[in-house]
């Protein structure tokens, strides 16, 4: 199971600064809701851009006791299954949906349209939870509703897999609950 941990620190500050040791383990667990209960596993290892590179970053892990289930805490920068960090996919977002001038930005353009053909699935699983939504949205006026409700993808990517069990692009098994029913 993954859960999107807050950091300030880039991509790179996070790898030169060892910040996945630095991760501390959740109080509850993300699957379970038990307190207390999870314990060091060890890390898995992706890639994520900075800049005009990208870098191969551990992900820390911790196993539930009571559950079994394994919790990976993804940093913030870090979209899941994206190998483009958050505020560079924001910034594209912000640009015109993918066509900004950024080294990344064809990668953004196919993250733009994974999101736009997932909107109404997220819609029916979100509600108006970011606010009024009209029956009728594009992926514009959504993508401006959520980040004037959450500030940045960082704040609204916590949000919908904490929350929702869900992410811009696609419903993923990772946040998924084990052992319980949806």
């Amino acid at each position: 199971m993954q859960t999107i941990y807050p950091t300030t620190l880039t991509p790179l500050e996070y790898l030169e600064q060892g910040g996945a040791k630095q991760v501390q383990k959740p109080e509850n667990c993300a699957n379970c809701g038990g307190a207390h209960c999870l314990e060091a596993l060890g890390y898995y290892w992706r890639y994520i851009s900075h800049l005009l590179e990208c870098l191969r970053i551990p992900v820390r892990r911790f196993l539930c006791l009571q559950c079994r289930v394994s919790i990976s805490c993804l940093p913030d920068f870090a979209q899941p299954y994206r190998v483009v960090n958050t505020q560079t996919v924001q910034a594209g977002f912000n640009e015109g949906q993918g066509r900004a001038e950024v080294h990344w930005g064809s990668l953004i353009a196919v993250y733009w349209k994974k999101f736009a053909a997932f909107l109404q699935e997220l819609l029916g699983t979100v509600g108006n939870a970011f606010g009024p939504c009209p029956v009728r949205i594009g992926p514009e006026d959504f993508w401006r509703l959520i980040l004037k409700q959450c500030s940045s993808l960082a704040a609204a990517t916590g949000e919908l897999v904490h929350r929702f069990r869900i992410c811009l692009f696609d419903r993923y098994q990772c946040h998924q609950r084990k052992g319980f029913a949806k």
